[in-house]
């Protein structure tokens, strides 16, 4: 649905200058800086920080785990556990970043750095810095907000981006929940705040000066950082071939892990606009969709997956273990749920639950937009609708009314920091105890995220009160209709075979929950169906 926002086309006027930071205690105006020389290969080698270590280089150890502090849509400090290892270093201008050895010394340790000593948490040490780090964020948050001790949840949670093979995590989360001791300790909300404007951007778009020689494995280029709606278009329209990066955390994968020369890089983290999130009333996607009314959040294509997960979390209470098995906490403080969207990998956690709700996405090309359903914006194996100019400006994600049940699932070999197998969302309207209209978006069945229409069609008119609704013939031939839906892959997380089972057992218990016969029960607690010739 193009609309006219009055953007203008003229490219805007970008300013060259250092990218403002601190480090620690110390301030920084970094210049001739490679767009993808990341905060890791900065801190060991131009700053001689060797806290930080280099495990696995994607952003799944944990190893390299930094804190980093900036200023809220309220202008409060809020503290985030972050991968260095994929985080572009130009990414921290207006921000403060400490590591393990900027909060303690040898004299004088960190309440968390004492803990992990007295709790016994660290043996080889490798791992240490990064839990120390991802335990610090926690730490600070509470401290700022003024809440009680830390919880063993909270700690579990904390932890959920790092690996640790000598501890068995037991003592690391003593040192968790013991790490407050009598008091708070640390740089008060005012002076962060001070600190924190003294770096921060204006209104202007900028870049640092393009890279100098010198810096081995990088190729030249130019990161270029809007910081309005306006400029990023005029930036788009412009520079039609740059590198659009919001958290880095599939980009930064490019460099770490394929060696990939990014070019210019245009940055939407900065874009006060993208980092919103607001309503739509009538969404007329999802209104057509569900046949009335419906309103939608819209999340601004430059906010994390974290604060989406935060807003959407009280209208899905169903789906809570599913966000939380969402990569990890410092991929989620990073990373951009309209990234995720955007990305169109086949087993994106995102997708599912927004193909099964009706959900699209807002495009925006110099001032003007059109709204696209989630299905229609994939049209193959890593290809999508957009058009040259065009970006992904937000998300809508479709709220349910009360007679729409929402549930989402992912089978992986480990609950956190993993692919899925197979993701599955349903969202099951009822009435009067039988299924009147469903959809279900599935990943990792197909070269895209996909909905399930047939199995969407066996589902309606589905009695979910009826005794024995496992073994109804209409509950069977919804499970065989999702078995036979897709046609996967066999591949080394799981065979075809598997996958369509899984598929089939994850629609039934979608329904079992439904049923509201207390708590659903796991897949392996299933008694099979056997697959219908």
């Amino acid at each position: 649905m193009p609309s006219d926002l009055s953007i203008p086309v003229r490219p805007p006027e970008v300013q060259t200058r250092p990218i403002r930071f601190w480090h620690g205690s110390r301030r920084i105006d970094l210049d001739r800086v490679p767009p993808a020389l990341t905060v890791l290969e900065w801190l060991r080698e131009e700053a001689g920080c060797h806290a930080v270590k280099e495990g696995c280089a994607e952003g799944d150890c944990g190893a390299c785990t930094v804190a980093v502090t900036e200023l809220d849509e309220g202008g409060r400090p809020r503290t985030r556990a972050v991968n260095a290892c994929i985080q572009p270093v130009a990414t921290l201008d207006g921000k403060l970043l400490a590591t393990a050895g900027d909060i303690g010394t040898a004299g004088a340790l960190h309440p968390v750095q004492q803990a992990m000593v007295d709790h016994h948490g660290s043996q080889c040490g490798f791992c240490t810095p990064g839990i120390v780090m991802s335990l610090y964020a926690l730490y600070e948050n509470k401290r700022l907000a003024e809440q009680g001790p830390v919880t063993r949840a909270e700690a579990v949670q904390a932890l959920s981006g790092n690996l640790c093979r000598c501890t068995g995590y037991r003592p690391i989360l003593d040192a968790a929940q013991a790490m407050r001791g009598q008091a708070w300790r640390g740089e008060p909300a005012a002076e962060l705040r001070a600190r924190l404007e003294q770096v921060a951007a204006d209104g202007r778009a900028w870049m640092p000066a393009e890279a100098a020689e010198g810096f081995a494995g990088h190729a030249r280029g130019r990161f270029l950082a809007p910081r309005t709606l306006a400029q990023l278009a005029a930036l788009r329209a412009a520079c039609p071939d740059s590198r659009i990066v919001a958290g880095a955390t599939d980009v930064g994968l490019w460099v770490t892990k394929q060696h990939r020369a990014l070019g210019d890089v245009l940055w939407i983290g900065g874009v006060r606009e993208l980092a919103a999130i607001g309503r739509v009333d009538r969404d007329p996607v999802a209104s057509e969709r569900w046949g009335r009314p419906t309103t939608c959040l819209e999340i601004g294509a430059a906010v994390t997956v974290a604060d989406a997960w935060r807003a959407l979390a009280p209208h899905f209470p169903a789906c809570a273990e599913y966000f939380d098995r969402f990569a990890s906490v410092p991929v989620r403080n990073s990373a951009t749920l309209a990234g995720n969207v955007a990305n169109g990998s086949p087993i994106g956690d995102t997708a599912p639950l927004l193909i099964a709700l009706g959900g699209s996405v807002v495009l925006h090309r110099q001032g003007a937009e059109r709204v696209l359903p989630v299905t229609d914006f994939y049209l193959g194996y890593q290809k999508n609708d957009l058009q040259p100019g065009e970006f992904v400006r937000a998300v809508r994600v479709p709220l349910p009314e009360p007679d729409v049940a929402v549930h989402a699932w992912k089978v992986s070999k480990r609950p956190e920091q993993d692919i899925s197998a197979v993701a599955l969302a349903t969202a099951l309207r009822v009435e009067g105890g039988r299924i009147v209209a469903a959809g279900i978006g599935v990943g990792g069945m197909a070269a895209v995220s996909s909905r399930a229409p047939r199995t969407e069609q066996a589902l309606l008119g589905l009695a979910v009160d009826q005794p024995g609704l496992r073994d109804s013939p209409a509950m069977r031939a919804a499970w065989q209709a999702m078995h036979d839906e897709f046609d996967p892959l066999d591949d080394h997380r799981a065979s075809a075979a598997y996958r369509r089972r899984a598929a089939a057992n994850l629609v039934l218990r979608s329904c079992l929950s439904v049923a509201g016969a207390g708590q659903a029960p796991r897949l392996g607690e299933l008694a099979p169906m056997e697959v219908q010739p």
